[in-house]
């Protein structure tokens, strides 16, 4: 993928991982097995079963830059500019590269992507030399995220060790959190990420929904490689609900069941209907009583703390549509002596404590590495139908 130009600090020697060459990728899934990683359970968007009424096939096999130019025509023809257009783009297909479900299942949907009324730049509202809050007009997500997980990796390098950096009012989902701690540890600081959504989970069994799927990440930096070449940094990356809420929705749009005890029907009693969890349902939190406390956590560190809507003052998180995150950067060297070494040694005594052992994101690596090398993106056909349709004739009159 090519860097796109807007939002992206002209300081940042970020590097997204589908920009990384095959051999890298190779010894990053040997070596170290991380980044694309995301621990939350969630469905695995592999095929949309194909109505009698389409021909598209259940999957193709696209080249990379095309998927991620084709899903960038087809964000310009809803209405996005040139470069809020590519970074979308970029972020969607780095997710598709590792298997992650926040990627390209977004345009299956293209009206849900499309520019909110009214929306404009995000803006910084509030500054010191270690934080700021972020206005984000109503913009996506993505955009938002980009933008304030620069902010913070350039505060804490110049004024840090430690910068806070919020945003609220997006009007769209982020996305696959673990994209933006990796440019915040690709610049040096330990990157922290959380975000708020709509209410579609419950924070027990028979509730009504209240938290958003809330997903939280972390990037840390680690050492170079013995010939200088740049090491890919460790990330994890989890949603704090059950199953990740475009995992319900591609099980509805395929018709098929939900795995065993991720959601609720009406009657508060366990379903694997997807369409019963989202019409008057809800999804479940992980780990029962301790990922509802984590997933509390999230809200009001990322819905509070953000200026983001948040229940109690407003009738309906998703009616505000007014959604936030707060990106944490420390830059480890304020604080302590040879940090990547220190960290590095702490994955390698874990990696070596059993035969089956995995280190967040090993599957993710090996993902990637084995797309990077076939050169093309496994999508499933109805949603290439509807890039490829949108890019060609916009949104539906």
């Amino acid at each position: 993928l090519q860097p796109v130009k807007g939002l992206r600090p002209k300081r940042s020697s970020n590097l997204p991982l589908s920009m990384l060459s095959a051999p890298f990728l190779r010894s990053l899934a040997l070596r170290r097995g991380a980044g694309c990683a995301s621990a939350s359970a969630s469905i695995s968007v592999r095929s949309f079963a194909s109505s009698s009424s389409s021909s598209a096939p259940t999957v193709v096999n696209v080249p990379i830059d095309e998927a991620r130019s084709m899903t960038a025509k087809a964000l310009e023809m809803i209405g996005w500019d040139e470069s809020d257009a590519a970074l979308q783009a970029e972020i969607m297909t780095s997710a598709e590269l590792c298997g992650n479900n926040q990627g390209l299942v977004k345009m299956y949907q293209p009206e849900m992507m499309a520019p909110a009324p009214g929306a404009s730049k995000p803006v910084v509202e509030r500054e010191t030399a270690t934080s700021a809050v972020i206005d984000a007009n109503q913009s996506p997500g993505m955009l938002a995220a980009v933008m304030a997980a620069d902010l913070a990796a350039e505060k804490a390098e110049h004024s840090g060790p430690i910068s806070v950096v919020c945003t609220h009012n997006t009007s769209t989902s982020s996305g696959q959190l673990a994209f933006y701690v990796e440019r915040m540890a690709r610049r040096g600081a330990v990157g922290v990420a959380l975000a708020n959504s709509p209410e579609f989970v419950a924070a027990a069994p028979g509730g009504r929904p209240v938290f958003g799927t809330n997903p939280l990440a972390v990037g840390v930096p680690l050492p170079d490689g013995p010939d200088g070449t740049p090491s890919h940094p460790f990330t994890f990356d989890m949603a704090t609900s059950a199953v990740a809420l475009f995992g319900v929705l591609s099980a509805k749009a395929k018709g098929e069941p939900l795995p065993a005890n991720v959601a609720y029907g009406k009657d508060g009693a366990w379903t694997t209907d997807a369409s019963e969890a989202l019409d008057g349902g809800a999804i479940a939190t992980f780990g029962g009583h301790k990922g509802a406390g984590l997933s509390l956590c999230v809200e009001i560190l990322a819905g509070a703390l953000s200026g983001s809507a948040v229940l109690g003052m407003c009738g309906s998180k998703r009616e505000a549509k007014s959604w936030g995150h707060t990106f944490v950067a420390v830059r480890p060297e304020g604080l302590v002596d040879n940090f990547p070494e220190r960290a590095e040694s702490i994955l390698e005594a874990v990696r070596s404590s059993g035969a089956d052992v995995r280190i967040p994101g090993e599957r993710s690596a090996r993902t990637a590495l084995e797309r990077r090398e076939a050169g093309t993106l496994p999508i499933p056909g109805k949603i290439w139908e509807s890039i490829v349709e949108t890019a060609e004739k916009g949104l539906p009159k």
